[in-house]
């Protein structure tokens, strides 16, 4: 069980160091250097934390037999909508957001081209798909990202 307890903390621990280093590329970074593909690195990286937070929530859970998980990814975040995300602290937007930046995240790593414009990051998918990115949807992101972890640290902690 212990074993257990220290990949959830080091899942965690991981899922912060993304967020920060994406933190740190939208109000640090990005706003000293203005290069726009800069906002891809720190999608990558608000994807990452998201994407580890919720994996790891979601072991918590079935763990604790409070949930049922498939081999289907997309199976287990419909799961997580519906039975994780009220105890984590989400709404309905908050649920949005998340889609969102699952889809940008997976539109990003399939993407055959990506342009800047305007400050902005253009996506092109193969059926020519457009999707934007800027600075503020970043930071958008971040935020429901770190209520997330803040969210998730607090459970865990109660329940360890």
């Amino acid at each position: 069980m212990e074993d257990i307890r220290k990949n959830f903390i080091n899942s965690l621990i991981d899922a912060e160091k993304s967020w920060q280093g994406a933190d740190h590329i939208a109000y640090i970074t990005y706003p000293f250097v203005k290069n726009p593909k800069l906002l891809i690195r720190a999608l990558e990286g608000i994807h990452k934390s998201l994407v580890l937070n919720i994996s790891t929530i979601l072991k918590f859970e079935y763990l604790h037999k409070r949930i049922e998980l498939s081999g289907d990814t997309k199976k287990n975040l419909e799961v997580f909508f519906k039975k994780c995300s009220a105890k984590y602290g989400l709404n309905e937007l908050d649920s949005s957001l998340i889609n969102e930046i699952m889809l940008l995240g997976k539109k990003h790593k399939e993407s055959g081209f990506e342009f800047s414009k305007s400050g902005k990051l253009i996506i092109l998918d193969d059926l020519q798909g457009v999707f934007e990115l800027n600075l503020d949807k970043i930071r958008e992101f971040l935020a429901l990202t770190k209520k997330l972890l803040e969210n998730t640290n607090r459970n865990f902690k109660a329940s360890l």
